[in-house]
């Protein structure tokens, strides 16, 4: 692995395990008609709050390679792609996939307490975002006057991005 990029190893591991959950799902389709919930292995690693607390703590951390559709995973790995070259290059390898997999964890904590406290319904969730908002908050920190993009096309500083 040395030599690799941690940023173009999430990309590609959130991929191939997108691709599993679309090909093991019953519906047997690929793309936007796939419920995803039917594969079983979206099913074994989805986060489930009422689950983590009877003991299936693994679910906090696969829930992050997790992803509903197309446009999630596209976004998610979009977000990684530009925050986390400039962070990886700065921090090193092991840093960066260390503050990467803290913050997803960190929210799928949070959202276990928010669900348990009745501030959210219980419901299954997944994806990558705890840890891309993350990677958003540390480039806010490292470089606040960056310029990033919303919609491709307003730039605002990534410290505004950040807040918002």
């Amino acid at each position: 692995m040395r030599g690799r990029s941690v940023v173009s190893l999430l990309i590609w591991a959130n991929i191939a395990v997108f691709i599993l959950c679309n090909l093991t799902a019953r519906s047997g389709g690929f793309g936007q008609g796939t419920d995803m919930s039917e594969s079983p292995i979206f099913l074994f690693m989805v986060m489930h709050a009422g689950a983590v607390l009877h003991g299936e703590i693994w679910r906090i951390f696969t829930a992050q390679y997790l992803h509903w559709s197309f446009w999630h995973i596209f976004m998610n790995m979009l977000g990684l792609y530009f925050l986390g070259r400039p962070l990886e290059r700065d921090w090193g390898p092991r840093r960066f996939f260390a503050v990467y997999t803290i913050a997803g964890t960190l929210g799928m904590i949070i959202l276990t307490v928010l669900t348990r406290i009745g501030w959210l319904p219980m419901g299954p969730a997944a994806g990558a975002s705890g840890c891309v908002l993350g990677l958003l908050g540390a480039a806010a920190v490292m470089y606040p006057n960056a310029v990033v993009y919303i919609q491709f096309f307003l730039p605002i500083k990534i410290r505004t991005a950040a807040y918002i």
